[in-house]
């Protein structure tokens, strides 16, 4: 199980920014498997409103998750239960990295694909192309200026080597997470074995002459 520093980590890994308020609903979800947001709002002291306001902030993301029920009393009214799933988040978060992987991976290709540009960067070209335009601007009828981007395809390969690092990461806490899922349900599915009577002491009767 992920502890709250993981989880804001992660959070933040992802670029979420969240308040001081909804991050301390974070941490109270970490703590509790679910918990209703009238619960948290008297954790906090804070109005209802206010702390469901945090909790969609939460949920749009993806790994916060509610359940509601009738309120016994009001008819009308429905509970929220929310929960933290943990799952859901690392999934996120590992589409997260492998996004950025695949964009910086297109990025060298393209990168590689051209060799000329404007001057201004805004239009770029393959050899044959600025060949064809006798190396000037088609547009303006300005020199094309030769791309130097080495230096940056460098940085873009050793940023996805640490990235594909992240993602075995990643996938390695998605298997223990689920392992240890796997020992509660059967720890939750094994009986207790029924308390055994102590046996009661069977004393000789001695008989008298």
């Amino acid at each position: 199980m992920l502890n709250i520093d993981k989880i804001k980590e992660i959070v933040e890994d992802m670029g979420i920014e969240l308040d001081e308020q909804t991050q301390e609903i974070l941490e109270i979800l970490s703590e509790t498997p679910i918990i209703s947001e009238n619960t948290i709002a008297e954790k906090l002291e804070i109005k209802i409103n206010a702390a469901r306001k945090s909790l969609y902030k939460l949920h749009s993301v993806g790994f916060v998750e509610y359940t509601k029920e009738k309120d016994a009393e009001k008819k009308w009214w429905y509970i929220y239960f929310w929960e933290l799933n943990q799952k859901k988040l690392l999934d996120i978060y590992l589409r997260h990295k492998q996004k950025i992987a695949k964009k910086n991976e297109e990025t060298i290709v393209a990168e590689r694909e051209f060799e000329f540009q404007t001057k201004d960067g805004t239009l770029k070209f393959k050899y044959e192309e600025a060949l064809a335009n006798e190396f000037v601007s088609p547009e303006n009828g300005r020199p094309l200026v030769q791309i130097d981007n080495l230096n940056f395809i460098q940085q873009l390969e050793t940023d996805i080597q640490t990235l594909n690092t992240q993602i075995t990461d990643i996938k390695l806490l998605q298997e223990k997470y689920k392992e240890e899922m796997t020992k509660l349900i059967i720890a939750e599915e094994v009986p207790e074995e029924p308390k055994k009577k102590p046996k009661k002491k069977i004393v000789a009767k001695v008989a008298k002459k």
